[in-house]
């Protein structure tokens, strides 16, 4: 699994040439399908439109880069927009997450997502700083019936029954400082 967080940053490279095309700025996820759809590059230079890389034209995100087939795939987005329909693509960094019980579980934070398929898998959460510090952040997974809007993400019960915790925060590191040192 990918996380948006880990992307965003990594150069492009083309099989073909070897060529660096640029650098993720952002990612494009229809949240209705529960989907990545396409890669934005950051512009360079005097470049006045963003050009962005579909989905299925990439081979490869590794840890260090994104690889596609050729250069050729990298298209202006208003092309883009003419032949898909874009305009469903929302920011869900941010985004307040609640449970259809009217609990707040916090604001997405960073969002997994399975790069060969494109699906989006689970969404990090952050309750705090404070929270955040102490008990690490908790991940979601995007499972039954999911409804997004502009300003909120609302889960089914069975979502958040299986929210898992990322493993941070200082009470955890204070646990397992303690267990080794009883070892």
């Amino acid at each position: 699994m990918e996380r948006y967080s880990e992307v965003v940053g990594l150069p492009v490279i083309c099989v073909d040439n070897g060529k660096k095309i640029g650098i993720v700025s952002e990612l494009i996820f229809y949240p209705k399908q529960k989907k990545l759809m396409a890669i934005v590059l950051e512009r360079t230079g005097c470049q006045l439109r963003k050009k962005a890389i579909l989905l299925e034209d990439v081979i490869n995100i590794g840890n260090d880069a994104v690889i596609v087939n050729d250069c050729s795939c990298a298209k202006k987005m208003n092309e883009l927009e003419e032949c898909r329909d874009l305009k469903d693509k929302e920011n869900l960094v941010g985004l307040r997450i609640y449970s259809k019980s009217g609990e707040d579980y916090g604001t997405v934070k960073d969002i997994l997502f399975d790069f060969k398929t494109g699906m989006i898998e689970g969404l990090e959460l952050s309750d705090s700083l404070v929270h955040d510090l102490i008990q690490g952040r908790n991940i979601i997974p995007l499972f039954g019936k999911v409804e997004f809007s502009e300003e909120n993400i609302l889960v089914d019960k069975e979502a958040v029954d299986e929210m898992l915790s990322t493993g941070g925060g200082l009470i955890k590191k204070l646990l397992q400082d303690e267990n080794q040192e009883k070892r």
